[in-house]
C-alpha cells in the first residue's frame, strides 16, 4: 500500500507542487480555524441559540472551504500560465531550467485547500457544539488557540524564525478576529434585541 502511495506520488506531485500543496494546506487550515471562530464567536456574542450557532458555523465552514478552493484554483492557474510562458520561452531561447514537470497543479491546491479548511473549522465547530451555554466562548477560544498553535508548529518546521515567534503571531491574528467579531456580535446582538 505505501509502495502504491509512494508511486502515485512521485507520478503527480513533483517538487514545486508538493510545496505548493503545502502552503495551501497551511493556509487552509489556519483559515477554516480562524474564519469559523470568528463566525461562531460573534454569535456567541449576539446570544444567539444553539442551533443558530450550528448552522452559522456550518454555513461559514462549507462557505469558506469553497472560497479558499476557488481563490487557490484562480491563483495557482495564473501562477502556472507565467510558468507555460517561461517555458514556451525556454523551448526557444533555453534561457531557464524551468522543466514540465515543475509546473504546479491548481487542482491539487485547490483540493488541499478545501479539504485543510474544512478540517481546521471543524475545530472550533465542535467545540462551540459540545460546550455548555456557560462554557462555549472559553471553550472555542482554547480550542482555537491550540489549533493555531499546532498549526503554527507544522508551518515553522524548516522556517528560520523562531517557533515561540510564529506561534505567537499566529495566535495573535486569531485572539485579534475572535475578539473583534465577539464584540461585533455583543453590539448588533443589543442593538436587534432592544
Amino acid at each position: 500500500m505505501l509502495t502504491t502511495i509512494k508511486i502515485w506520488q512521485n507520478r503527480y506531485f513533483h517538487f514545486w507542487d508538493r510545496l505548493n500543496i503545502l502552503r495551501a494546506g497551511i493556509l487552509g487550515a489556519n483559515d477554516g480555524i480562524i474564519s469559523v471562530s470568528g463566525i461562531v464567536l460573534g454569535a456567541v456574542g449576539a446570544d444567539l441559540s444553539n442551533t443558530t450557532l450550528f448552522i452559522s458555523g456550518i454555513s461559514g465552514m462549507i462557505a469558506g472551504a469553497c472560497s479558499m478552493a476557488g481563490g487557490e484554483y484562480v491563483s495557482v492557474s495564473a501562477q502556472k500560465e507565467v510558468q507555460l510562458s517561461k517555458l514556451n520561452q525556454a523551448a526557444t531561447v533555453d534561457a531557464t531550467r524551468l522543466r514540465e514537470i515543475d509546473l504546479l497543479n491548481p487542482i491539487h491546491a485547490a483540493g488541499t485547500s478545501f479539504v485543510s479548511f474544512m478540517l481546521g473549522a471543524l475545530i472550533p465547530l465542535l467545540a462551540i457544539s459540545l460546550s455548555t451555554p456557560a462554557w462555549r466562548l472559553i471553550n472555542t477560544i482554547l480550542a482555537m488557540v491550540v489549533a493555531l498553535s499546532l498549526n503554527a508548529t507544522v508551518s515553522a518546521k524548516r522556517a528560520t524564525a523562531s517557533l515561540p515567534k510564529v506561534i505567537f503571531r499566529n495566535v495573535m491574528v486569531g485572539i485579534a478576529t475572535a475578539l473583534i467579531t465577539y464584540l461585533v456580535g455583543l453590539l448588533l446582538g443589543g442593538q436587534v434585541a432592544a
